[in-house]
């Protein structure tokens, strides 16, 4: 298992820099806790379990399944613990670090996030004009993307 370090923020969405060859990405869970995650990429389904340490690090262990039948992906839908969600991933590298910019769509249209992972701890991040700094959401509950299934941002 890998250790994961993420935090994640809202954006300033006017100072975004143009978005472009984002990932149509749908998720969905089969458990909460431990996080038993499923996302459908393209013809792929990876799935990913994490747990949270106390310090907010999560152990992390990824699988990937590189041919999925529409059987298979029914199957995990049917599964789930509350409606998938669907979002646009793009990738956008900055002082080293490269971070992850969420375009929800459907019933959380209107909600951009951005995610960014670091090697340790207390690493010094350096932020792009187009993170709100101020408005860290990484222990919020209501972004947690599961959460995000279960009331998603239109019924806020």
């Amino acid at each position: 298992m890998a250790l994961e370090i993420e935090r994640k923020f809202l954006v300033f969405s006017e100072h975004l820099p143009l978005l472009q060859e984002g990932q149509y990405i749908v998720q969905g869970y089969l458990s909460e806790k431990p996080s038993i995650r499923y996302r459908f990429l393209d013809d792929s389904i990876v799935i990913t379990i994490k747990e949270t340490n106390p310090d907010g690090s999560r152990f992390e262990f990824e699988t990937l399944n590189p041919k999925s039948s529409s059987e298979e992906r029914s199957t995990f839908k049917r599964l789930s613990l509350v409606p998938p969600i669907e979002k646009i991933r793009y990738r956008i590298p900055f002082a080293g670090l490269t971070w992850e910019i969420d375009v929800y769509q459907g019933e959380n249209k209107g909600l951009i996030t951005v995610d960014v992972e670091f090697p340790e701890i207390g690493y010094p991040l350096q932020f792009p004009k187009w993170v709100d700094r101020q408005s860290e959401i990484t222990q919020d509950p209501k972004f947690f993307n599961i959460n995000l299934g279960k009331r998603p941002y239109s019924m806020w």
